[in-house]
């Protein structure tokens, strides 16, 4: 199918109201129209969403959604449903028996379906979806192949067995982070052929972000952030690695400051969750404290700043999540805190399993092995293991296999983290993007002292808490703060 630019031009506007394409949809579109399984890097906030619908609309049939979280899905489902489009809806397990009854009675008569891959194992839904037309299979947040496949999410790796008993459909992978490996992973898992897709790389450099990275004290991390919300303009996001750490900053910075704070992670209700997010999308909450979980596919525009409380586990994963901040093309700071203890004891947590030879060899039951009190990460394994019908010799390749790949991902981060010269260069190294135009504002390394930037940030913002206070005296407070 060849579409000619005027006619791509005259739908985008017809269907969504849009004068022009954001970077790297309109190729993307293109390539699927014309009938090639895609896959497409782009960055954050570049409208990913508006890709597939946009070929959904183009051909005829059913588009299936893989996503990775229910709020994701929930999201999108309510985007399409305010935008008049009413055959939309998500088959998730937040549903009721009833709510999900009706969604399944009603599958033939939706254009858009947002499933979990969990969901996509189901045999009475695969049966169903068999006897119907599907015009695009989509992986949104494909990186989650990768990243969560083999920790904790096995049911990734078997979206190419899906994809068979579907009959193959036409596939649109999408993600904002794909190295040349995790792009090799995506396409490997879902039985694509490397020869037969076509590939969209899009920069990951968001010239609207600053690169700071801050090296503390273990110790010292609870004093500086509290100083850092008196310097930083709201809303944010802080992300930790523990659960429990994330709680209790949550309560120091609500004794310390004036800020509306809570926490995101997996120990909350989904009701709660639910809440937190609502409320932060509709500023009634200034800065989240969170897990890794929070903020994919959140499409609040006005992010001002994204810390890191505790090192990210790879390159992919920090580029994601500061990814959250400044949407709106305004001027936005990515801090990331690091201490030589936090890399030791993260270094020791990713190596660490307690899979062994003898006792993948052993075939034991559910029971037995939560009983076992397996990490999520080891459970995936033996899942997978299991479904592959792994030799226990095989079994062991792919475990090393894997705490290989993730020592690799973290020595990346800590190669940059260390990183004397641009911060900036060195993700476009790291991706082999080639040269990358520095912004007024880059990175740590190129300028040291940052508060004329988050003073510019807040008074763009027009929004302080701290009336009364001059210009000079935040200034003072804010080279204080980062003269370290």
């Amino acid at each position: 199918m060849m579409i000619e630019n005027e006619t791509l031009l005259e739908n985008l506007n017809k269907w969504f109201g849009y004068q022009s394409f954001r970077t790297g949809q309109r190729d993307s579109i293109t390539s699927v129209l014309e009938g090639n399984h895609t896959l497409s890097v782009l960055p954050t906030g570049t409208g990913k969403s508006l890709i597939y619908q946009y070929c959904g609309y183009s051909l005829d049939g059913l588009v299936l959604v893989v996503s990775p979280l229910l709020s994701l899905m929930d999201n999108q489902v309510f985007q399409l449903n305010q935008s008049g489009e009413k055959r939309a809806a998500a088959l998730n397990s937040m549903l009721s028996k009833k709510e999900r009854r009706l969604v399944e009675s009603r599958i033939d008569y939706y254009k858009f379906l947002f499933l979990s891959p969990e969901m996509l194992q189901s045999p009475w839904l695969l049966q169903k979806l068999n006897t119907m037309k599907i015009a695009l299979f989509v992986v949104d947040e494909a990186h989650c192949i990768s990243q969560w496949g083999l920790d904790f999410r096995p049911e990734y790796l078997l979206l190419g067995e899906v994809r068979e008993k579907l009959g193959n459909p036409l596939t649109l992978a999408l993600t904002a982070t794909a190295p040349q490996l995790v792009r090799e992973e995506i396409i490997h898992a879902l039985h694509l052929n490397d020869r037969e897709t076509a590939i969209h790389l899009s920069s990951p450099n968001r010239d609207n972000i600053f690169y700071q990275f801050l090296e503390v004290d273990a110790h010292e991390k609870d004093s500086l952030l509290v100083q850092m919300m008196a310097a930083y303009t709201p809303p944010g996001i802080i992300y930790f690695s523990s659960k429990k750490r994330a709680e209790e900053v949550c309560w120091l910075l609500k004794q310390a400051t004036t800020l509306r704070i809570d926490t995101y992670h997996a120990d909350r209700t989904s009701e709660d969750r639910q809440t937190i997010q609502r409320q932060f999308l509709n500023g009634n909450l200034d800065v989240i404290c969170a897990t890794s979980a929070f903020g994919m596919g959140i499409n609040k525009q006005d992010i001002r700043f994204v810390i890191h409380y505790h090192m990210p586990n790879a390159i992919e994963e920090y580029l994601q999540e500061i990814g959250r901040a400044g949407r709106d093309g305004e001027q936005s700071i990515a801090t990331l805190l690091y201490s030589q203890s936090d890399a030791v004891f993260k270094y020791k947590m990713i190596r660490e399993t307690r899979l062994t030879e003898t006792l993948v060899a052993n075939k034991y039951s559910e029971v037995e092995l939560e009983a076992m009190a397996f990490s999520d990460s080891d459970l995936a394994m033996l899942q997978i293991i299991t479904a592959q019908a792994l030799s226990p010799h095989s079994a062991m390749q792919l475990i090393e296999k894997r705490i290989q790949t993730r020592v690799n991902n973290f020595t990346a981060i800590g190669k940059l983290i260390t990183r004397r010269d641009c911060k900036r260069e060195g993700v476009a190294d790291y991706f082999k993007y080639g040269d990358t135009e520095k912004p007024d504002w880059c990175c740590s390394s190129c300028q040291v002292d940052t508060a004329e930037l988050l003073l510019s940030i807040k008074n763009s913002y027009n929004y302080s808490k701290e009336e009364g206070k001059s210009n000079d005296n935040w200034k003072e407070i804010i080279k204080g703060l980062f003269l370290l």
